[in-house]
């Protein structure tokens, strides 16, 4: 697979929780980015509270890849079940919430946010719910976004039901990587997500002091995953285009 086959261009940090930016300045960099061959893009529906998906929604064309995310209707917490978090009603408003917003018939990929462990084993009316979105030609793909902390096993009562897991995977949460011979062989789309614990390197801890950003994506390449990574700037995007050019050799 080519570089920017595998790389999702993560909108996040332009949600103005990490760094603030205007529209134009949001715009500018996925014009940047799409000028250089980036054209997946990962977002969600909270991010800029919409406002990033109206922003790719006025940028990209219809050949460009979005992923986007269902939020919940509450929070999770560990102890809290699917049911207070989604319903079918809140999974079909939203999907067509984010249609709206991005300007388009159908979703490339959508999940829900903020998966729990808690749901493994009585989540099937929920995805199923999800899964009719695919049936009426709403969403391509569907799946689950996994938050930091998470560390089960994803259940195959789950996995039937998905063709796309997020995970995030860095120095301290590399638990997904046992589970990937399975996901690969089921013939999951996996993306991994925080490989720069959201820009924030570590330097107080020495293992990470050590280990550069084109390391990371090397390391993150070879497990032969899709892999997210948000950029605020012309440099980053720029910077990280070479190193996953490079890792990708």
């Amino acid at each position: 697979m080519k570089w920017n086959d595998r790389l999702y261009f993560g909108t996040w940090q332009l949600s103005g929780q990490f760094k603030d930016l205007t529209n134009t300045q949001i715009e500018n960099l996925i014009q940047l980015a799409l000028s250089h061959g980036i054209y997946k893009f990962d977002t969600a529906a909270v991010y800029g509270q919409g406002n990033v998906e109206k922003i790719l929604g006025a940028c990209l064309s219809q050949e460009a890849v979005i992923l986007t995310k269902i939020p919940a209707i509450l929070k999770p917490d560990t102890k809290m079940p699917i049911d207070k978090c989604y319903s079918r009603d809140n999974i079909h408003r939203s999907a067509e919430q984010s249609l709206s917003r991005l300007g388009r018939n159908s979703i490339d990929i959508l999940l829900l946010h903020n998966w729990i462990p808690l749901w493994q084993k009585n989540a099937t009316h929920i995805l199923k719910a999800l899964n009719e979105l695919k049936e009426i030609g709403v969403v391509r793909k569907v799946g689950i976004s996994l938050p930091n902390g998470f560390s089960d096993y994803i259940d195959e009562s789950v996995l039937e039901h998905i063709d796309v897991i997020e995970a995030p995977y860095n120095l301290h949460e590399q638990w997904i990587v046992y589970q990937l011979p399975q996901l690969k062989r089921l013939g999951k789309e996996v993306l991994l997500r925080s490989l720069f614990l959201q820009g924030k390197i570590l330097m107080s801890d020495e293992r990470q002091a050590d280990v550069s950003a084109m390391e990371i994506l090397t390391r993150t390449l070879k497990l032969e995953t899709s892999v997210v990574v948000g950029m605020t700037t012309t440099d980053q995007i720029v910077q990280n285009i070479n190193y996953l050019k490079g890792a990708a050799i």
